[in-house]
């Protein structure tokens, strides 16, 4: 088997599989590989590849959890070797190594005032982390089902979590105090986000339906069937009046609180739909399971653009200054150049090795 088709088994395998590896020995810090991608087209800057946190390990981790700092500069990268880095943008260079979960991270967020990392994981525990410190300095939550989604409110003093339950909880951040557990009938929780006040929370997960709890009182969420299968991200207007959605039946959802109204309903054939992130007061990026990234028009619901390069599920992007960064199942993290894609459409074409990849993503599915 010539080596072309070893990699395309390896990230196949990886698309379809959970792939569990053990912890490494503690201290030691990975190298990365940094590679220039000009053949994905005029908006993919570099690729990033994360080199296993154990050296008995021969591959790579799948990139399932991403965050990035204001400045642009770095961010926090994690997945299913249990580990999150530290990677600094420009060259790629894992800065330190943090360790502690022993399962799947399935997201992460930065405290940047109060230099800390907040994660949480398949190991049923959510953390708080030192950016100076080898292992996480605070164990905020500790249950018995696996969380699959966090979100921390824009004064960075909440964070919240849920997953394999009906329970959302919202913790303080300063001195971890549980302020509040939200019940729901959905067990299968996968996305969260706070409003710009920190005053309402908003969830999706299985059954479809988006609830919006203004979580200080005990009233009854708002609730509203919108997708026919798990929601994969939610979020907030910027003044709060809308929500935006993404599922897994392949539907990007804008749904208007006040008045009930959808807005924007657009499915797209490529695949399921398992990120999505702001790119400005006009424009959002989703992605999926058809490893291709859509710039959206928020107004029309319209493409802007596409790009190409992933050959995994795209499971997490992040807008970080003038760019935008991805981290996919096939174990890389990507950048795009976000001015360039803005303005043109040149780059919407098919990339040859994505098509291969459809549906990488069902390997998500609760089991």
């Amino acid at each position: 088997m010539d080596q072309r088709k070893s990699l395309l088994i390896f990230k196949i395998a990886l698309s379809w599989t959970l792939v569990q590896q053990g912890m490494a020995e503690e201290g030691r810090t990975p190298n990365v590989s940094v590679e220039p991608v000009p053949e994905y087209g005029d908006f993919a800057e570099r690729q990033i590849r994360l080199d296993p946190v154990d050296s008995s390990t021969e591959y790579p981790p799948v990139v399932t959890a991403i965050d990035c700092s204001q400045d642009g500069k770095w961010l926090i990268a994690a997945g299913d070797d249990h580990a999150l880095r530290i990677v600094q943008l420009s060259d790629g260079r894992t800065t330190q190594t943090l360790q502690g979960h022993t399962d799947w991270v399935q997201a992460v967020s930065i405290l940047e005032e109060q230099r800390a990392i907040v994660s949480c994981s398949k190991d049923c525990t959510l953390r708080l982390w030192s950016a100076t410190a080898a292992r996480a300095s605070k164990i905020l939550h500790e249950g018995n089902v696996a969380l699959m989604a966090l979100a921390v409110d824009p004064s960075n003093s909440l964070v919240a979590c849920a997953g394999f339950g009906p329970n959302i909880w919202i913790y303080s951040i300063p001195d971890g105090r549980l302020l509040k557990t939200l019940t729901c009938e959905c067990s299968d929780q996968r996305a969260l986000a706070f409003s710009s006040d920190g005053k309402q929370i908003a969830s999706g997960g299985r059954d479809g339906v988006i609830r919006v709890w203004d979580w200080s009182n005990d009233r009854q969420p708002l609730e509203q069937s919108i997708h026919q299968d798990r929601i994969r991200s939610i979020s907030f207007s910027e003044n709060d009046s809308i929500i935006s959605t993404v599922g897994e039946d392949r539907r990007f959802v804008r749904y208007q609180l006040n008045s009930g109204q959808v807005l924007i309903d657009r499915t797209f054939a490529g695949g399921r739909l398992l990120s999505m992130t702001d790119i400005d007061r006009e424009s959002i990026a989703i992605a999926g399971s058809d490893n291709t990234i859509r710039l959206i028009d928020i107004r029309s619901g319209n493409e802007i653009n596409r790009l190409h390069g992933h050959d995994g599920s795209v499971a997490v992007m992040m807008r970080s200054g003038n760019q935008l960064v991805s981290g996919s199942y096939d174990t890389t993290i990507r950048t795009w150049n976000l001015s360039r894609a803005m303005q043109s459409s040149t780059g919407n074409y098919e990339h040859p090795v994505s098509a291969r990849f459809q549906d990488s993503g069902v390997g998500e599915a609760v089991r």
